[in-house]
Protein backbone atom coordinates (compact mmCIF):
# COMPACT_ATOMS: atom_id res chain seq x y z
CA UNK A 1 0.00 0.00 0.00
CA UNK A 2 2.95 2.35 0.18
CA UNK A 3 4.70 1.75 -2.15
CA UNK A 4 1.44 2.40 -4.27
CA UNK A 5 0.58 5.75 -2.59
CA UNK A 6 4.56 6.50 -3.40
CA UNK A 7 3.79 5.69 -7.16
CA UNK A 8 0.74 7.52 -7.27
CA UNK A 9 2.85 10.79 -5.86
CA UNK A 10 5.84 10.51 -8.21
CA UNK A 11 3.42 10.05 -11.16
CA UNK A 12 1.91 13.35 -10.06
CA UNK A 13 5.28 14.59 -9.47
CA UNK A 14 6.49 13.99 -13.09
CA UNK A 15 3.31 14.66 -14.68
CA UNK A 16 3.63 18.26 -13.28
CA UNK A 17 7.42 18.19 -14.20
CA UNK A 18 6.28 17.80 -18.03
CA UNK A 19 3.20 19.69 -18.46
CA UNK A 20 5.33 22.65 -16.64
CA UNK A 21 8.22 22.11 -19.16
CA UNK A 22 5.55 22.15 -22.34
CA UNK A 23 3.81 25.00 -20.63
CA UNK A 24 7.26 26.91 -20.68
CA UNK A 25 8.34 25.75 -24.61
CA UNK A 26 5.26 26.49 -26.41
CA UNK A 27 4.66 30.06 -24.05
CA UNK A 28 8.87 31.16 -25.18
CA UNK A 29 8.11 29.53 -29.09
CA UNK A 30 4.77 31.84 -28.60
CA UNK A 31 6.71 34.99 -28.64
CA UNK A 32 8.05 34.51 -31.64
CA UNK A 33 5.33 33.24 -33.44
CA UNK A 34 3.09 36.67 -32.59
CA UNK A 35 6.10 38.54 -33.96
CA UNK A 36 5.56 36.74 -37.35
CA UNK A 37 1.83 37.27 -37.47
CA UNK A 38 2.33 40.62 -36.97
CA UNK A 39 4.70 40.87 -39.82
CA UNK A 40 2.85 38.74 -41.75
CA UNK A 41 -0.27 40.30 -41.30
CA UNK A 42 0.79 43.98 -40.82
CA UNK A 43 -1.51 46.11 -43.14
CA UNK A 44 -4.57 43.98 -41.85
CA UNK A 45 -3.60 44.78 -38.20
CA UNK A 46 -3.56 48.81 -39.45
CA UNK A 47 -6.51 48.52 -41.14
CA UNK A 48 -8.26 46.94 -38.15
CA UNK A 49 -6.75 50.06 -35.85
CA UNK A 50 -8.14 52.59 -38.50
CA UNK A 51 -11.42 51.05 -38.73
CA UNK A 52 -11.68 51.22 -34.47
CA UNK A 53 -10.81 54.65 -34.73
CA UNK A 54 -12.89 55.61 -36.85
CA UNK A 55 -16.07 53.95 -35.34
CA UNK A 56 -14.13 56.08 -31.98
CA UNK A 57 -15.12 59.30 -33.98
CA UNK A 58 -18.60 58.06 -34.71
CA UNK A 59 -19.56 57.46 -31.37
CA UNK A 60 -18.31 60.81 -29.89
CA UNK A 61 -20.21 62.62 -32.98
CA UNK A 62 -23.21 60.89 -31.56
CA UNK A 63 -22.77 60.97 -28.08
CA UNK A 64 -24.87 63.58 -26.22
CA UNK A 65 -22.74 66.55 -24.48
CA UNK A 66 -21.60 66.06 -21.19
CA UNK A 67 -21.83 62.23 -21.38
CA UNK A 68 -19.17 59.58 -21.66
CA UNK A 69 -19.32 57.51 -24.90
CA UNK A 70 -17.69 54.57 -22.81
CA UNK A 71 -17.00 52.85 -19.38
CA UNK A 72 -13.91 54.24 -17.68
CA UNK A 73 -11.70 51.73 -15.64
CA UNK A 74 -12.18 50.87 -12.61
CA UNK A 75 -9.67 52.59 -9.93
CA UNK A 76 -6.99 49.99 -9.06
CA UNK A 77 -8.70 48.47 -5.83
CA UNK A 78 -5.79 46.03 -3.56
CA UNK A 79 -6.84 42.25 -3.87
CA UNK A 80 -8.30 41.08 -0.52
CA UNK A 81 -7.43 37.55 -1.82
CA UNK A 82 -4.43 35.99 0.47
CA UNK A 83 -3.15 32.49 -0.85
CA UNK A 84 -5.22 29.79 0.34
CA UNK A 85 -3.18 26.88 0.56
CA UNK A 86 -3.82 23.46 1.69
CA UNK A 87 -1.65 22.34 4.99
CA UNK A 88 0.61 20.36 3.49
CA UNK A 89 1.42 22.25 0.57
CA UNK A 90 2.22 25.20 3.18
CA UNK A 91 4.55 22.57 4.69
CA UNK A 92 6.12 21.80 1.18
CA UNK A 93 6.44 25.66 0.36
CA UNK A 94 8.67 26.08 4.05
CA UNK A 95 10.62 23.33 3.06
CA UNK A 96 11.71 24.92 0.00
CA UNK A 97 12.38 28.18 1.57
CA UNK A 98 14.76 26.60 3.65
CA UNK A 99 17.08 25.42 1.07
CA UNK A 100 16.46 28.88 -1.54
CA UNK A 101 15.84 31.66 0.95
CA UNK A 102 18.32 34.48 0.05
CA UNK A 103 18.68 35.26 3.94
CA UNK A 104 20.33 31.38 4.38
CA UNK A 105 21.55 30.74 0.94
CA UNK A 106 23.33 33.03 -1.53
CA UNK A 107 23.31 30.60 -4.55
CA UNK A 108 21.31 33.08 -7.83
CA UNK A 109 20.15 29.15 -9.03
CA UNK A 110 18.38 28.22 -5.42
CA UNK A 111 17.30 31.89 -4.88
CA UNK A 112 15.33 32.21 -7.63
CA UNK A 113 13.93 28.38 -7.23
CA UNK A 114 12.90 30.46 -3.76
CA UNK A 115 10.90 33.41 -5.87
CA UNK A 116 9.07 30.95 -8.35
CA UNK A 117 8.07 29.12 -5.23
CA UNK A 118 6.83 32.25 -3.76
CA UNK A 119 5.03 33.09 -6.98
CA UNK A 120 3.54 29.62 -7.40
CA UNK A 121 2.01 30.00 -3.48
CA UNK A 122 0.46 33.66 -4.37
CA UNK A 123 -0.40 32.50 -7.80
CA UNK A 124 -1.60 28.91 -6.32
CA UNK A 125 0.05 27.32 -9.03
CA UNK A 126 0.55 24.08 -7.37
CA UNK A 127 1.95 22.07 -10.00
CA UNK A 128 5.15 24.24 -9.99
CA UNK A 129 5.54 24.06 -6.48
CA UNK A 130 5.46 20.48 -6.95
CA UNK A 131 8.29 20.63 -9.63
CA UNK A 132 10.36 22.86 -7.93
CA UNK A 133 10.24 20.19 -4.70
CA UNK A 134 11.58 17.67 -7.36
CA UNK A 135 14.79 20.00 -8.49
CA UNK A 136 15.48 20.36 -5.16
CA UNK A 137 15.03 16.06 -3.97
CA UNK A 138 12.57 17.24 -1.29
CA UNK A 139 10.68 14.28 0.11
CA UNK A 140 7.14 14.58 -0.97
CA UNK A 141 5.66 11.19 -0.37
CA UNK A 142 3.26 12.50 2.56
CA UNK A 143 1.06 14.16 0.05
CA UNK A 144 -2.49 12.87 0.77
CA UNK A 145 -5.11 11.67 -1.98
CA UNK A 146 -6.74 15.11 -1.41
CA UNK A 147 -3.76 17.67 -1.91
CA UNK A 148 -2.79 15.49 -4.86
CA UNK A 149 -6.33 16.00 -6.26
CA UNK A 150 -5.62 20.04 -5.81
CA UNK A 151 -2.14 19.50 -7.52
CA UNK A 152 -3.65 17.39 -10.88
CA UNK A 153 -6.79 20.28 -10.78
CA UNK A 154 -3.36 23.05 -11.38
CA UNK A 155 -1.90 20.35 -13.72
CA UNK A 156 -5.41 20.59 -15.85
CA UNK A 157 -4.97 24.20 -16.03
CA UNK A 158 -1.66 24.35 -16.92
CA UNK A 159 -2.82 21.89 -19.79
CA UNK A 160 -5.79 24.47 -20.84
CA UNK A 161 -3.39 27.15 -21.04
CA UNK A 162 -1.40 24.86 -23.50
CA UNK A 163 -4.05 24.30 -25.17
CA UNK A 164 -5.27 27.78 -25.46
CA UNK A 165 -1.83 29.03 -27.35
CA UNK A 166 -2.02 26.02 -29.27
CA UNK A 167 -5.38 27.25 -30.46
CA UNK A 168 -4.41 31.04 -30.77
CA UNK A 169 -4.18 32.22 -34.39
CA UNK A 170 -0.25 33.15 -34.15
CA UNK A 171 0.47 29.30 -33.11
CA UNK A 172 -1.74 28.18 -36.20
CA UNK A 173 -0.25 30.39 -38.45
CA UNK A 174 3.71 29.41 -37.66
CA UNK A 175 2.26 25.72 -38.74
CA UNK A 176 1.01 26.50 -42.01
CA UNK A 177 3.84 24.91 -44.56
CA UNK A 178 2.37 25.60 -47.96
CA UNK A 179 0.04 28.59 -49.97
CA UNK A 180 -3.16 26.87 -50.08
CA UNK A 181 -3.47 26.30 -46.01
CA UNK A 182 -1.75 29.92 -45.95
CA UNK A 183 -5.32 31.01 -48.03
CA UNK A 184 -7.22 29.08 -45.90
CA UNK A 185 -5.76 30.42 -42.40
CA UNK A 186 -6.11 34.10 -44.17
CA UNK A 187 -10.15 33.48 -45.05
CA UNK A 188 -10.28 32.30 -41.41
CA UNK A 189 -8.51 35.60 -40.07
CA UNK A 190 -10.30 38.04 -42.30
CA UNK A 191 -14.04 36.16 -41.37
CA UNK A 192 -12.33 36.29 -37.52
CA UNK A 193 -11.53 40.01 -37.50
CA UNK A 194 -14.55 40.78 -39.86
CA UNK A 195 -12.29 41.95 -42.22
CA UNK A 196 -13.89 42.56 -45.97
CA UNK A 197 -11.44 42.15 -49.22
CA UNK A 198 -13.02 44.90 -50.92
CA UNK A 199 -13.01 47.63 -47.97
CA UNK A 200 -9.49 46.24 -46.75
CA UNK A 201 -7.98 46.62 -50.56
CA UNK A 202 -9.77 50.44 -50.90
CA UNK A 203 -7.81 51.18 -47.73
CA UNK A 204 -4.89 50.07 -48.99
CA UNK A 205 -4.58 51.71 -52.22
CA UNK A 206 -5.70 54.96 -50.59
CA UNK A 207 -2.63 54.61 -48.27
CA UNK A 208 0.11 53.38 -50.98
Amino acid sequence: MVKKIRRKVKKVAMKAALVSMELEDVSEENKEQKKKLNVDFEKEFEFLEWKRLQQTEEELEETPEGEIPFDLPDEDVPSSNTPNAPEELKKLYRSIAQKTHPDKIKDEYLNDIFKQAAEAIEEENWMLLVELAGELRLDIEFLSDETLEIIEQSIQRNEQQIAGIKNSFSYIWSKQRDDKSREIFKSMFYQQFQIKEEEFNKWLNSTS
